[in-house]
């Protein structure tokens, strides 16, 4: 293998954004990529990717905060050259800088250099803008030309710089195995002298090596020959499949908690127009409902965007600045409604989570870096809730939701030294109730449907957030085109009429339509199908059904659809009385099919405890679900009368008559 040379420093300018080419840092220990990959390693055979080496080494000595990146990488198949010919960086020009050192190629055994700066675009991309945030990342773009299958690409660079609200509150992770085989992998860490450093680890045994040197301490974890990980999909927060690593110097929660405690001074002066509405809450006397009324204000009449620049990332927004803009983030919503609850005499405090990891965070490194999010712990004497004011149109009242999902969260009060524990609201969870209720003419020639639709609690949220951004005639539209792919031609009577309890966090939607073509001829038979919608969503399936890691929880709540048909006079239905039931654990459901006074029922409840299964009940609840799904569907027949049936056959005669003619 040649040396290739590696071009001399140099800065170029793209528009108000620029970076630099320059040899490696000189903390950075390189490492050889070897020339060929090793027969016995997973991946020898591999049609897509192979990870020669993947390398991340930062130097953390003196608040320098250098981080540097080696990718090497092959593409197998033609349909991936598009990807491996474009390579792209992301950094925070307001505190980082950005230096590219290789961007070469080996092909026949020879590296060839292929860093071209005029190759190299810089833009703010935005990526998170359609979800309400700015972050301020600048993506860099590298185009590589002429790529293809069985070359060997590598590309380093570094990034100087952290975010310096941070204070050092930083950590280092690395993946030590991706959907891909990976030849070899390396975390290398730098720490000033004397300093004792921590490791967390997932899925993997990889020995974090230490070694106390002159200059300072190292920290080097690695592994080699690491085979394809399987992405199953579909899990908790709280898992990912992926081996990894977190560095970091040791630290205590409470460190973590003295940081950000100074982020949420004592205020200042708040807006006349909010210390009016201070006032009208403080004229409520139950405690609970005027904490649901300041939630409420902030939940919806402040609109969430995050403008996370610079110290905005963690640093949030005077409580006043929130207000008066209306808009803020997570954190600034936060200190808004803590600010506004403590001036009612009403105990509340931030509290940090990690909507990425949930409870899975208390077993990281303690660093400021580990969250990406913050609600609301409220204190009602001895009752705890808990808020997120990020969530619009919440009903009921402020702390019923659901929020057990985020796990593990760290309270910001002074003497805090501990994660605790997100429990679930104790109210009854909500759910869905569908009532479908046909009612056919004498003949049965057409038939008459209403709908009656109960949202509460958490689906109640959902369904009011989906109201406010939807026109009642484009609802009236949408609901009307799903019953018509199930049932057929049909009008509809009246559009959806919405009615929304939102105290007690209930919604209501009623639906009439006029069915022209609903019950089908089966022989001498009448036949309908009917479809338990409600129970679809709860009931979903994982995508990969056969797995080793936990499955996610469907959404806690009961759910319940019946479906009643009213029979006419001289009809009969051909199937008589039912029950299935089955219990798993996390899931109860039953469906009861019977007929009596006239009416023919199938009633369906499935209620869902929303607790996260274990790999070790995977099979067994995934079975349950199975089982629930294969009755959802249902196929209701009835006999007509002899006469009206005689009629039907001697129509569909003439009418098999008339087409034959035709032809």
């Amino acid at each position: 293998m040649l040396p290739v040379a590696v071009a001399a420093q140099a800065t170029h300018a793209r528009g108000e954004f620029n970076f630099a080419i320059e040899p490696e840092p000189g903390f950075v220990e390189r490492v050889d990529v070897p020339v060929q990959w090793d027969p016995a390693a997973p991946g020898h055979d591999e049609p897509r990717w192979r990870y020669w080496w993947y390398d991340a080494q930062s130097d953390r000595r003196g608040g320098a905060d250098h981080q540097y990146v080696e990718h090497v990488f092959e593409p197998r198949a033609t349909s991936l050259l598009g990807e491996a010919g474009r390579f792209q960086v992301s950094f925070n020009p307001d505190y980082q800088t950005l230096a590219f050192h290789r961007v070469e190629l080996r092909r026949d055994g020879r590296w060839v250099d292929r860093l071209v700066p005029e190759r190299i675009s810089l833009a703010r991309r935005e990526r998170g803008f359609e979800q309400d945030l700015a972050d301020g990342l600048v993506s860099a773009l590298v185009v590589l030309d002429d790529v293809r299958v069985g070359d060997v690409v590598r590309v380093s660079y570094s990034v100087r710089g952290s975010n310096p609200v941070l204070a050092g509150q930083v950590s280092d992770w690395s993946q030590l195995g991706w959907r891909n085989p990976v030849l070899g992998n390396r975390l290398r860490v730098l720490y000033d002298p004397g300093t004792l450093p921590a490791v967390h680890r997932e899925h993997t045994d990889a020995e974090a090596v230490v070694t106390r040197r002159d200059d300072g301490v190292e920290v080097v974890v690695s592994s080699a020959a690491a085979a394809a990980v399987l992405d199953e999909g579909d899990y908790p927060a709280w898992h990912q499949p992926f081996p990894q690593v977190q560095v970091a110097a040791a630290r205590s929660w409470a460190d973590v908690v003295a940081w950000a405690l100074p982020l949420y001074p004592e205020p200042p002066p708040l807006p006349a127009d909010l210390e009016s509405r201070l006032r009208e809450w403080a004229r409520i006397r139950s405690p609970l409902e005027r904490l649901t009324a300041v939630a409420r204000a902030v939940q919806d009449e402040v609109r969430y965007f995050g403008v996370e620049m610079g110290e905005n990332t963690h640093r949030p927004s005077a409580p006043g600045v929130t207000w008066e803009r209306r808009f803020g983030d997570c954190k600034d919503k936060s200190y808004l409604l803590v600010t506004l609850l403590r001036r009612l005499d009403i105990h509340a405090e931030p509290a940090l989570a990690s909507i990425g990891r949930g409870r899975a965070v208390a077993g990281f490194v303690p660093s400021a870096s580990d969250f990406d999010h913050v609600i609301v712990r409220v204190r009602l004497g001895r009752e705890v809730r808990w808020v997120d004011p990020t969530q619009t149109y919440r009903g009921g009242a402020a702390g019923d939701a659901d929020l057990s999902s985020y796990g593990m969260v760290l309270p910001l009060v002074a003497g805090s030294a501990a994660m605790v524990e997100v429990a679930a609201p104790t109210v009854a969870p909500g759910g869905v109730h569908v009532t479908e209720r046909y009612m056919p003419a004498a003949d049965a020639g057409q038939v008459t449907l209403e709908i009656a639709t109960v949202y509460s609690g958490d689906s109640a949220d959902a369904m009011r957030r989906g109201a406010a951004t939807e026109r009642r005639e484009e609802r009236g539209q949408r609901y009307a085109d799903y019953y018509r792919k199930r049932l057929g031609e049909l009008d509809q009577v009246v559009l959806p009429v919405v009615l929304d309890d939102r105290d007690g966090n209930r919604i209501t939607v009623t639906e009439t339509y006029l069915l022209k073509d609903a019950l089908q001829a089966e022989g001498a038979a009448r036949a309908m199908d009917t479809y338990a919608e409600s129970l679809d969503s709860p009931s979903r399936l994982p995508s990969v059904m056969q797995r080793r890691g936990p499955l996610a929880a469907s959404q806690r709540g009961r759910y319940r659809h019946d479906i009643e048909f009213h029979i006419p006079e001289g009809w009969s239905a051909r199937f008589g009385k039912e029950r299935d039931a089955q219990a798993v654990d996390g899931l109860e459901y039953s469906r009861e099919v019977d007929v009596l006074d006239g009416v023919a029922a199938v009633r369906y409840q499935l209620d869902v405890a929303g607790r996260d299964v274990a790999p070790g009940e995977v099979r067994t609840h995934v079975g349950g679900l199975r089982k629930v799904r294969d009755g959802l569907s249902a196929r209701l027949r009835f006999q007509p009368p002899a006469a009206q049936a005689a009629a039907g056959r001697r129509q569909r005669l003439e009418a098999l008559l008339k087409d034959t003619v035709k032809k």
